[in-house]
């Protein structure tokens, strides 16, 4: 029953896609001159927490590609947050698209902003709510990637030039083509800002000696199949420990696994932190010395703060999904959830990280 009904909705989809690509329809527009005059851009981004991570690095490429192109980012209410004070966007748009009465308020105002281009986000696949929010905005440009079906919604498209198994971040690089040169590895890197007050909180957090390793161990997997036992978690802790007897062992989570983070600190030898809001996530990040996490939006936060870590993904999703650029291993279990990923198979790659990263800059 499960499966006829995801079948039927994914058909539903399919369907709406292609009646709005229809009335999308328009010519392919020559390339605009983006520094002629003052332009609006809309960046669309109205998702989850690591994909507007992953999306920072081609933003702040597109925002500085011209002097005079002001970009503006439709977020949802999960990751808005995490671009409140990146300086290369002018405005945060929150539209949430579970909510019906966002749908409209949102639609006028996209409208009254008058958009010259609005830029597909979503480089695997399309995306109903997006297109419904292209057509929303009235752009005259309206850029994506080419080949996956819906290429007549733009009217400018830029070829889909990464392999099938390039990281997301290198998937959504191709879209600054549309305003200039793709960017390069190290103007794609994904990064978040901070303020003083949110670093200062994170390090009154930490309260460990100068100099003393800060470990932080992130147990939220966001969903089941990346559930990692808490046996394990205690298990590493307890080896960091006997490596670096002065280390600072701290264990996060969501709110929701408050009392399973409490548990696993008890257990492992270190302490649970509150964080009621993912800012206050990321500043942790921030302020530590090496990471665990399952693939969730706080693998993203390392790889914009270029922190060693040691990563966990299930089958297939190590490709897209890894640590970016930074000092550190993506860990992909053979199976599809986390739950039988041998414990001494990350201790391996933890030692790795922990020689190439940690001993070695030390020493």
């Amino acid at each position: 029953m499960a499966s006829r009904l995801k079948h039927l909705e994914q058909s539903w989809r399919k369907l709406w896609i292609r009646l709005l690509v229809r009335l999308m329809r328009r010519p392919s527009a020559s390339e605009p001159d983006w520094g002629a005059a003052p332009r609006r851009v809309l960046f669309l981004r109205h998702d989850r927490a690591g994909d507007m991570i992953l999306s920072t690095g081609v933003m702040r490429a597109i925002a500085d590609s011209y002097t005079s192109i002001a970009l503006d980012v439709l977020a949802s209410p999960i990751n808005a947050s995490l671009v409140a004070h990146a300086a290369y966007l002018k405005n945060v748009i929150v539209f949430d698209k579970k909510k019906l009465t966002s749908y409209l308020p949102t639609a006028l105002r996209l409208r009254r902003a008058r958009y010259d281009a609005v830029v597909d986000c979503m480089v695997t696949a399309p995306s109903v709510t997006t297109l419904l929010l292209m057509l929303a905005s009235g752009a005259r440009y309206r850029i994506g990637i080419a080949g996956r079906g819906n290429d007549s919604a733009f009217n400018i498209t830029v070829p889909d030039d990464a392999p099938q198994d390039a990281h997301m971040v290198d998937r959504l690089a191709t879209l600054a083509a549309a305003f200039g040169p793709v960017p390069s590895a190290a103007d794609r890197q994904p990064v978040l800002e901070l303020t003083p007050d949110e670093l200062g909180r994170a390090n009154a957090v930490w309260k460990s000696r100068d100099g003393a390793p800060r470990i932080l161990v992130n147990i939220s997997a966001g969903t089941s199949e990346r559930v990692w036992p808490e046996a394990n978690y205690v298990g590493v802790m307890r080896y960091l420990s006997s490596r670096a007897t002065e280390a600072t062992i701290r264990v996060m989570s969501s709110p929701s696994e408050n009392d399973r983070a409490e548990r696993i600190a008890n257990a492992g030898g270190g302490m649970a932190v509150r964080t009621p809001g993912i800012r206050d996530a990321i500043a942790l990040v921030a302020t530590a010395d090496f990471v665990l996490t399952p693939d969730t939006s706080i693998a993203h936060a390392v790889s914009a703060f270029q922190k060693p870590a040691v990563a966990l993904y299930v089958k297939g999703k190590r490709e897209r999904w890894a640590l970016y650029g930074g000092p550190g291993e993506s860990v992909e279990h053979t199976d599809s959830d986390l739950s039988g990923l041998p414990l001494d198979r990350v201790l391996r790659a933890i030692d790795s990280v922990w020689e190439a990263s940690i001993v070695s800059r030390r020493g």
